[in-house]
């Protein structure tokens, strides 16, 4: 079995998340996190920064860490390590058909994989913690 290194990223704007649906091979037709393979010599950040200007034609900046897991496609191992991101620029379809701002409980209206749940999840968490009010402190 070989295991393929994989990068995706959760574009965050407003409260709200990007996510594309796939034209061509194995996502074909379902909605995801912009991303791909990453290639030899190339750290994740740097594979992830590639990816969303080959896939949507923009410089993608504040890349954090959010979550990572695993799935297996046919006979290979897809090790995938997701992260959140920002830019100034408006993404442009290059292997997508749609893009849709949503909320991150609203995704699975959507045919989102159910295999990234996990991330999801973790986007929600990191969402609700960021746009949270500060707690009213007594003096």
């Amino acid at each position: 079995m070989k295991t393929i290194e994989v990068v995706c990223g959760a574009l965050v704007k407003d409260g709200r998340v990007l996510i594309a649906r796939r034209v061509s091979d194995v996502a074909d037709g379902w909605y995801e996190f912009p991303g791909g393979k990453i290639e030899p010599g190339e750290t994740a950040q740097e594979a992830l920064i590639r990816e969303w200007q080959e896939e949507m034609g923009i410089r993608i900046r504040d890349i954090q860490y959010l979550a990572s897991g695993q799935d297996q496609q046919g006979e290979d191992m897809i090790r995938l390590t997701c992260f959140t991101c920002t830019s100034d620029q408006t993404p442009v379809m290059h292997v997508h058909d749609d893009l849709v701002w949503t909320e991150p409980d609203k995704i699975y209206n959507w045919k989102f994989f159910e295999s990234d749940r996990h991330l999801v999840k973790a986007l929600e968490n990191r969402m609700t913690s960021q746009y949270k009010p500060a707690a009213d402190q007594k003096e």
